[in-house]
């Protein structure tokens, strides 16, 4: 019989002990809180965590999702979580299937040779797909997309009046004449300005820029069409004049 109480006793006592709830020490500004949810640094509980305070990780990352059982020391395909990482100065986050690892001792350890997701880096520069934001011919850029880009629209500012093209409508531009063009197609075998296949293949083109030397185009294009529109008619009109005269 005594046996038994003193189990009973034992039970009762640890579950006792650990149902407490710790609160912290009287004298400490950064309580925790512990019924259920969890509180840092504050009184109140609104989430299953709730931190009043900066949170710092050193080395690690932060992973949600559901989580599979894995193959030791390797990734086993199945895009089921997603991952946050500090990582080659700057921020990831891609799902599980976005790292791509090859194996250097099977089945112990791997090394991260490509990361394929969202990367903030450290330069306030925004990869999709890829970390490769700072280079020597990109410094002007905040967004560096691998693969296509899909949407409905697209607005490029237009910092001055003097960024678009309309100034070829002005009275004192001087169009090429259509001989010089004539000859400059023969001999560069591109329009002028425009840049050729292998500078584009090169360099890529900035879409704004090539938007507006378009634009350009087009307008000296309809130029062109008004002049020789202009010397249709008056040939017209001496065509017609003739015609008069042989006729009298």
């Amino acid at each position: 019989m005594k046996k038994i109480a003193l189990l009973a006793a034992c039970v009762l006592f640890s579950n006792s002990l650990f149902s407490q709830q710790w609160d912290g020490a009287t004298n400490s500004i950064g309580h925790i809180f512990r019924s259920g949810n969890v509180s840092i640094g504050t009184n109140q509980q609104l989430d299953r965590i709730t931190l009043s305070a900066n949170l710092r990780m050193l080395d690690g990352r932060i992973k949600f999702g559901y989580f599979p059982p894995h193959s030791t020391g390797a990734y086993n395909g199945v895009n089921s979580y997603y991952d946050i990482q500090y990582y080659n100065n700057g921020l990831y986050f891609f799902p599980s299937n976005g790292e791509i690892t090859i194996d250097i001792v099977t089945g112990v350890t791997t090394e991260i040779v490509e990361r394929r997701g969202l990367f903030l880096s450290n330069s306030f520069k925004v990869g999709i797909g890829t970390d490769n934001v700072d280079c020597s011919s990109c410094a002007d850029y905040r967004l560096f997309v691998k693969d296509g880009i899909k949407t409905e629209k697209v607005k490029v500012e237009i910092a001055a009046a003097n960024g678009w093209a309309d100034y070829v409508f002005k009275k004192d531009y001087k169009l090429m004449p259509l001989k010089d063009l004539q000859s400059y197609i023969d001999e560069k075998g591109h329009l002028p300005e425009v840049p050729t296949t292998e500078e584009a293949i090169a360099n890529g083109i900035e879409l704004k820029e090539m938007n507006i030397l378009l634009l350009k185009k087009v307008e000296e294009l309809t130029l062109y069409t008004l002049q020789q529109q202009r010397n249709i008619d008056e040939q017209n009109k001496r065509i017609e004049s003739l015609e008069k005269k042989l006729t009298k």
